[in-house]
């Protein structure tokens, strides 16, 4: 018997908006816990973001910032004054105070059909290596989601 994506898809979906602030997206998804969700926007799926994603762009902004500390005030060079260290600061703050889930969502939508089989959904996370795919319909309307735990719970629900 082939087990269809339909029959062990997530229909209970938490859309985010491209336009939250990361506290807003990690509170959201830690409140529903979940670890990533489709981003939704004018009622059309845009683009999916995890946590993951969150903690790369963490990574991101602390590489710069270290590496602008190293270039102004680092151990071996003294180039920027008081002030500019500090303008630096308070820019990189700035900044990941304003980053959006537009800012780090994945564009290119990884998704199957309700109707494919559970084996061409592993087939698809494993090649383009992610953690979840969205099921969408012919006519593009988000149906659920399925992510790799759906595939521990139907492993596990067969034994």
């Amino acid at each position: 018997m082939v087990i269809q994506v339909r029959d062990m898809m997530n229909t209970r979906v938490i859309p985010v908006s491209p336009e939250i602030g990361l506290d807003v997206l990690e509170s959201e998804l830690s409140q529903h816990s979940i670890s990533g969700a489709p981003v939704i926007e004018n009622d059309k799926v845009v683009g999916v973001v995890s946590l993951s994603d969150i903690v790369k762009q963490l990574n991101i902004e602390h590489t710069y910032a270290l590496t602008a500390y190293d270039y102004y005030e680092g151990p071996y060079i003294t180039h920027g004054s008081e002030d500019e260290v500090n303008q630096l600061g308070s820019f990189v703050g700035h900044r990941l105070e304003h980053l959006t889930v537009r800012d780090i969502m994945h564009h290119v939508i990884k998704s199957v059909s309700p109707d494919q089989s559970v084996e061409d959904a592993a087939d698809i996370m494993l090649e383009h290596k992610v953690h979840r795919l969205l099921v969408i319909d012919q006519d593009e309307k988000l149906m659920g989601i399925v992510s790799s735990v759906d595939f521990v719970k139907l492993r596990s629900s067969q034994h």
